[in-house]
């Protein structure tokens, strides 16, 4: 139903009563994303008043009695997750084309976790929990016959190619924990876990003074059910991945990240908690920029970055002004509205906030105020599927039927229209083939039947066939655009935006 969804179950932790006061057991639950740090192995939650260790997560297992891991490769490139089936050959990135490493076969999912109090805790447990864990997140697209990714690419003014943008509907999120940061060199990503009691154990990478220690001597009879293993928890989230065409700095990536964000939160009159945004493939090499809807059911918004074709330069003008630009000139007021203190490299009034504490040393508005002008009055060459516009325009033009749709795509392409799905779709419950198809992904949300008449539909007995088939197809949902070869095109452009797009 509209404005309903179902929203995934968060992870919970059950913090057990104090028998000495006969409290009982009590649940504290965490968003997933949050709960993979927050719930991590050994990690201290601080409950009303008091300290607690995770020791202990519910562990699934197969049906033969084995622990439930899953085998991934994650690109070091772009970030993009590929799962990983016995007898998979996975060499390069199905997304970026990088060679691919070594697989990571004992992914584990994370499930709700068990405490115990802790009165104390030491001063290295202080510092490795300041630390934290080395946290990456993963992306993989949904697989919908290609009816789940849009892409498009920024033109510059003087129509060079700037980069890409791709958006994915209900993409799969993982967020990894590859262990503490503050382990030893060479040691073995992951925590290790006793399969039989899901209890996390000490050793190998996390003991006291982040030394790396064996899973056990011969001897030891708990050896064969410990188990090194790398926790993740998933979600399906709406995605814009960002691709320059030419690397940009760590800095200038940082940046952009944060400008970019905040104009979408301001653009779209989103919540703060309506929009995430991260660096891929991590902190140290950002690649990409990725940005996904975080609240459940998504904001819809991301869509119109590429759907919409004045939505993207409205969002550049929104990060100049909220840099302290000009959006027109490019001049630096050099600082916020009603304020008197100068900005140097950034502000919070501008782009620092509790989020990015983490990159606020390398933030800097002045590095990225040239681009921001530049992006402002770039063009968005959008694709309804994964290829590349110029491609998916070369693959409809070849199924084409007539010159005369040809022309029609040409048309279509040149004033900057949203191009079809597919072309020469038949739907054989109607008995009809549409010239093109929009599957109804993008615009109106309504699949869209197009057909190109030629002369021989001028005839009476054909034009009372198409009347037929028009009003079984809108009757089933469809809406239902025909061209006639001597309409005024521009005009029925125009009464279809949610189909075609707005014009600029």
């Amino acid at each position: 139903m509209p404005g309903y969804s179902f929203p995934r179950l968060p992870l919970s932790a059950y913090i057990p009563g104090r028998n000495t006061r006969g409290q009982e057991g009590d649940y504290l639950s965490r968003p997933r994303f949050l709960a993979i740090s927050e719930f991590g192995p050994r990690a201290h939650i601080y409950h009303e008043g008091g300290r607690y260790e995770v020791t202990k997560v519910a562990v699934g297992v197969t049906p033969d009695g084995s622990l439930e891991t899953r085998t991934i490769k994650h690109c070091p490139n772009c970030g993009y997750l590929h799962p990983v089936e016995p007898g998979d050959i996975l060499e390069r990135c199905q997304s970026c084309g990088h060679t691919l490493g070594p697989a990571l076969t004992n992914m584990f999912q994370m499930r709700n976790v068990t405490v115990r109090r802790r009165d104390r805790i030491t001063s290295d447990e202080e510092e490795r929990l300041r630390m934290g864990y080395e946290l990456r997140t993963a992306l993989h697209f949904a697989d919908r016959d290609g009816g789940g990714v849009r892409s498009a690419e920024i033109k510059t003014p003087e129509g060079e190619l700037w980069g890409h943008l791709q958006y994915g509907m209900a993409a799969t999120l993982w967020r990894i924990n590859l262990g503490w940061r503050r382990r030893a060199p060479g040691s073995p990503p992951g925590f290790c876990l006793d399969t039989q009691k899901g209890a996390w154990e000490r050793r190998p990478t996390d003991s006291e003074d982040g030394e790396s220690e064996g899973l056990g001597d011969g001897d030891d009879p708990q050896k064969e059910r410990l188990r090194q293993v790398i926790p993740y928890v998933e979600d399906r989230r709406n995605v814009l991945v960002l691709t320059p065409a030419k690397p940009l700095d760590r800095a200038a990536m940082a940046t952009l990240q944060s400008a970019l964000r905040s104009a979408m939160l301001i653009n779209f009159q989103l919540e703060d908690s309506e929009l995430a945004a991260e660096a891929l493939p991590d902190l140290d090499h950002r690649n990409r920029l990725l940005f996904y809807e975080s609240a459940e059911g998504g904001a819809g918004v991301l869509r119109q970055l590429i759907d919409d074709a004045a939505s993207w330069p409205a969002v550049l003008r929104q990060a100049l002004t909220l840099c302290h630009y000009d959006p027109d000139t490019g001049r630096d007021h050099l600082h916020a509205e009603g304020t008197a203190e100068k900005c140097v490299a950034a502000c919070y009034g501008c782009l620092l906030n509790y989020g990015n504490q983490i990159d606020h040393a390398i933030i800097d508005r002045r590095i990225i105020a040239d681009l921001l002008l530049m992006l402002s009055r770039s063009r968005i060459d959008a694709s309804p599927v994964l290829p590349a516009r110029s491609e998916h325009l070369d693959s409809l033009k070849r199924l084409a039927g007539s010159d005369l749709e040809r022309r029609w795509l040409d048309w279509l392409d040149k004033g900057g229209g949203r191009l079809p799905d597919k072309g020469q779709v038949l739907l054989e419950v109607f008995r009809t083939k549409p010239d093109f198809l929009y599957t109804g992904m993008g615009g109106s949300g309504s699949p869209a039947a197009i057909y190109i008449d030629g002369p021989p539909h001028d005839f009476p007995e054909r034009q009372a066939r198409d009347a037929a088939v028009t009003d079984a197809l809108e009757d089933a949902g469809y809406d239902v655009v025909r061209f006639h070869h001597e309409a005024d095109w521009d005009a029925i452009r125009d009464a279809y935006p949610g189909i075609f797009g707005e014009r600029i």
